[in-house]
């Protein structure tokens, strides 16, 4: 059962978002703007609104795909708060 416990942790943990991410060779981090992620990296692959239910813009998220990995930045007010790499 410990054993189980541990391998859920070790794979959730994996799956986890991270401060940074690499695209194209450079950095781009979270707390970042996103006129230096534009001036950086240039537009994303893919950018989509956030909503709530009532239809609300809620933030954005930003797709861009790099070779076989796909990174995505969640953006509210104008800055990075979340980096996901897949």
């Amino acid at each position: 059962m410990k054993a189980l416990a541990l391998a859920l942790l070790i794979a959730s943990a994996s799956a986890m978002a991270s401060e940074t991410a690499r695209i194209d060779g450079r950095i781009v981090t979270t707390g970042m703007t996103t006129a230096e992620v534009l001036d950086r990296v240039g537009q994303p692959t893919v950018r989509e609104d956030i909503t709530n239910k009532f239809g609300a813009v809620l933030g954005q998220r930003w797709e861009y795909h790099d070779g076989r990995k796909m990174v995505t930045l969640w953006v509210q007010t104008g800055k990075v708060v979340r980096v996901d790499e897949q």
